[in-house]
């Protein structure tokens, strides 16, 4: 039975799509672990660009451009200038907030189900007085190029990305500035080396090895004529000559 002039719309497939997506969406969005209202807000609008209206899930692939033309559109309308964090807000909602179901491939990113997994405590910052005497232990310096304040903007690194179980404890941060801080986090992703070993992670340990171009043209033969890939090649030259198997 219907009452007179209730106009009721027909339970069409799009409308039953849209009310899905609204649920979820008001799952997703009620459930950020962040604090930051900021953050929520950049977080529900890749969100909403990777499962648009009217579409289905799996979601449209995306180009990194065009989640960075979404964030910058926002900040237009609200007179704000550009933004420098856009894909680390990605990768905190893939990591922080359990949001996997996001791939990337290359420089494309799709929303692939609707599964969202654990989530990770907040991210936390040291206090004024820890961070000025984690900067001050370096001179003020980036640990990984030495550029110094304030020739460069240093903020705090988690050595140990979180995502590989890394804490927020005072010795696993050091100061990086925001380029070498970029491609850390670039390098870090998908990695499954071992951190304590890594030169991006203890670059006062372990340093960076560069090697002369008259080496690397001579590795580069010696591989391609014994058939190994360069990296297996130097790592055997270093088992020889180190005496260890």
């Amino acid at each position: 039975m219907t009452n007179k002039g209730m106009l009721v719309e027909p339970a069409t497939t799009t409308n039953i799509s849209e009310a899905r997506r609204q649920l979820w969406f008001g799952a997703a969005t009620s459930g950020f672990v962040t604090t930051s209202f900021a953050n929520r807000r950049y977080y529900t609008l890749i969100l909403e660009a990777l499962w648009p209206m009217l579409y289905g899930i799996p979601g449209p692939i995306l180009h990194e451009d065009d989640i960075r033309t979404v964030i910058e559109s926002y900040r237009i309308v609200n007179n704000e200038g550009p933004y420098r964090d856009v894909f680390r807000r990605m990768r905190e909602l893939q990591g922080d907030e359990g949001f996997t179901s996001i791939i990337k491939e290359g420089r494309k990113y799709q929303l692939v189900s609707l599964d969202i997994g654990p989530k990770r405590a907040p991210r936390s910052k040291p206090n004024n007085e820890k961070w000025l005497a984690i900067k001050k232990a370096y001179n003020f310096r980036c640990a990984q190029c030495g550029k110094q304040e304030p020739d460069v903007k240093l903020s705090p690194d988690h050595r140990q990305p979180r995502a590989r179980g890394g804490t927020n404890d005072d010795e696993n941060l050091q100061p990086l500035c925001e380029q070498c801080n970029i491609i850390k986090s670039s390098t870090c992703q998908g990695c499954h080396r071992n951190c304590f070993t890594c030169p991006w992670a203890f670059p006062e340990t372990y340093k960076t090895i560069e090697i002369s171009d008259e080496n690397k043209e001579q590795i580069k033969r010696a591989a391609e004529n014994n058939g190994k890939s360069q990296t297996d090649l130097v790592n055997e030259f270093l088992r020889n000559h180190f005496n260890y198997r």
